[in-house]
This record gives C-alpha cells, sequence and structure tokens, in this order.
C-alpha cells in the first residue's frame, strides 16, 4: 500500500479535496468533558499509563487531558506511572502528583496505590490484561476502568471507555460495560484550546507531518520517502521524545522541508497532513485538517481502515 500512496502526487490530492464537503468535527469537547465526569466522578482517582519510547505518549497525552477534566471538577486526581524522565517532568509541569512503580509488578503497585490513597476509582490505560481476581479484589475497595483495552472476562470490570471512533462493538457481544465512540475521545488537552479550520483547502500549499511523541517504528522517514520531490512547503514536526534525531539529522532534505519542534498550532498550518494512525489522527479530526494516514502496526491498520469509513478527512490510508 506504500507504493500506491507514492504514485498518488498533490494534485491529484487537491483535486480529491475539492470533491470534499465541509462538516463540523464531530468531535465536541463539551460532551466528551461531561461523559467523563459523569462515568468517573468527582472524589478520589487513580489514573495509571505506561509511556515511553517505545511505547510512545499517546496514553500520557490523552490521560493529562482526562486528568485535567477531572481536576476542572476538584477531583482528587493521582497519576501512577513507570519509571519515564519526560513523563515525570510533563507530570511536575502539570501540576499533578504521581508515584512511581518501584515493585515488581503492576499488581502489587495498583495494592499499594488503593492502601495508600483509598480511591473511588482506579483508571487504568495499558496493553495489560489484569488477572480477572486482581481485578475483584481491587473492586472491593474502588471502581475499576479500564481505558482502550479490554482483557479476557473484563465483562466484569465496572466499565470499559474506548476513547475512539473505530471501535467494532459486535465482537463483543456479551459486554454491557464498554462505551465509545466521538464523545469519548481524548486528545492533547491543548489542541482542544484550539479553533478549528471552517473550510476544507482549496490548494495544498503546506504539508503537515507528525508521528507522535516519539515514532517507535520511525514512520517519519516512510513520509519523507513518500514525498521525495514535492516542492510544496513540508512541516516536520518532531515530537518531545522522537527516537530518531540523529538519523533525520544527517538526511539531506530539500530547503522546502523545515524541521520543527512538535506543537499543536503547528497542525493548523497544513493544508493536509501525513500522520501515523494513534491519537493525533483524532486531533486532526478535531481541527478539521484532512490527512492521509499510515499505521505502522496490524492492528493500527486495521482501525485506520474501520476510520475511513466513518470520516471524510481521510484522504488515504496503508
Amino acid at each position: 500500500m506504500a507504493e500506491e500512496i507514492r504514485k498518488i502526487d498533490i494534485d491529484e490530492i487537491e483535486k480529491h479535496l475539492l470533491n470534499l464537503k465541509f462538516t463540523p468535527s464531530s468531535i465536541i469537547f463539551e460532551k466528551i468533558k461531561q461523559n467523563y465526569i459523569s462515568e468517573i466522578g468527582k472524589g478520589r482517582v487513580i489514573l495509571k499509563l505506561k509511556a515511553s519510547s517505545d511505547i510512545g505518549l499517546g496514553h500520557l497525552s490523552r490521560m493529562i487531558t482526562l486528568g485535567w477534566i477531572l481536576k476542572d471538577t476538584k477531583a482528587d486526581v493521582i497519576f501512577a506511572i513507570n519509571d519515564f524522565e519526560y513523563a515525570k517532568e510533563k507530570l511536575n509541569k502539570e501540576g499533578f502528583r504521581f508515584e512511581i512503580n518501584r515493585f515488581d509488578s503492576d499488581e502489587t503497585f495498583v495494592d499499594y496505590l488503593i492502601e495508600k490513597y483509598k480511591p473511588d476509582v482506579v483508571v487504568v490505560d495499558e496493553k495489560k490484561a489484569y488477572n480477572i481476581s486482581d481485578i475483584k479484589r481491587w473492586q472491593k475497595f474502588a471502581r475499576f476502568v479500564s481505558i482502550d483495552f479490554i482483557g479476557k472476562d473484563y465483562e466484569l470490570c465496572d466499565k470499559i471507555i474506548i476513547p475512539n471512533a473505530h471501535f467494532e462493538p459486535e465482537k463483543y457481544p456479551n459486554f454491557n460495560n464498554i462505551v465509545w465512540g466521538w464523545d469519548w475521545v481524548l486528545i492533547n488537552k491543548e489542541v482542544f484550546k484550539l479553533k478549528p479550520k471552517s473550510v476544507i483547502p482549496q490548494k495544498i500549499n503546506t504539508i503537515v507531518i507528525t508521528t507522535g511523541g516519539s515514532d517507535p517504528s520511525g514512520m517519519l522517514f516512510k513520509f519523507l520517502e513518500w514525498l521525495e520531490g514535492c516542492k510544496r512547503e513540508v512541516l516536520v514536526l518532531i515530537g518531545d521524545a522522537f527516537k530518531h534525531k540523529y538519523r533525520l539529522k544527517n538526511m539531506n532534505l530539500s530547503n522546502n522541508f523545515k524541521i520543527l519542534p512538535y506543537h499543536p498550532s503547528k497542525l493548523l498550518e497544513g493544508d493536509i497532513a501525513f500522520v501515523t494512525f494513534g491519537v493525533t489522527v483524532y486531533e486532526l479530526i478535531y481541527l478539521n485538517i484532512p490527512f492521509i494516514c499510515a499505521g505502522h502496526t496490524e492492528e493500527n491498520k486495521t482501525g485506520c481502515k474501520i476510520l475511513k469509513k466513518r470520516c471524510k478527512l481521510i484522504i488515504n490510508d496503508n
């Protein structure tokens, strides 16, 4: 599929954009905010996640948004994280309390958090299947909410929140505790502060490339390959934990390719974006920016194809 995208020049993409009818974004912050406040409440909340250069920063970004929503209601929010310097610096900057996992297992860490903080709710945003016997033990003291992950026997969780619109509910016919869709999407809180675009571009003068905070798989270089010879302005936005800075520094890019530190406001400078599948896809949907999407895993590729059927802003996918 990569070769198929390379054959599509920017002129052809412009023709495609002319056929797109503008519709306001389906992502509405106030609806999202009220849903999470209603579901999680205003008490003491543990937000547990993992982030790293290999895992990426998407879990951290959206949980900070959730923390921001809950904190605004005077909830007592405590983050629970692995020992990752960027996450610690980010949470300190945002003014959140946090605990670092110093234990041999995640389960022991959760036991410690429940005993120390006596939370009303434990929210976990991790690609990890906890044993249902552990979850039942924790539920004696707090509600257990899973974000974006469904493990074996998770129909016993108090709630499963899927913060996206590419979910396939038909795969889980026996689950009555799942909520999902546009009204549950969590994106970078700084994006929610921006004003979305109100028109579809007629011409493409500027292209934005963004591959997340760390780009574990090096998808940026695939995008640069696809855009080889492009004469438009290309803004290459580099995340805080980008793993491949040395390789990028040694590339001989044309003068129209500008390497910039990532900031959400830079997305609005693009008439179209090249993006890896993940949280940033929903940020672009919120901002009404058309994009070409690539998934670096089979799960992401499938999600991208499903979302393409539900969102006109995706020009192509792989």
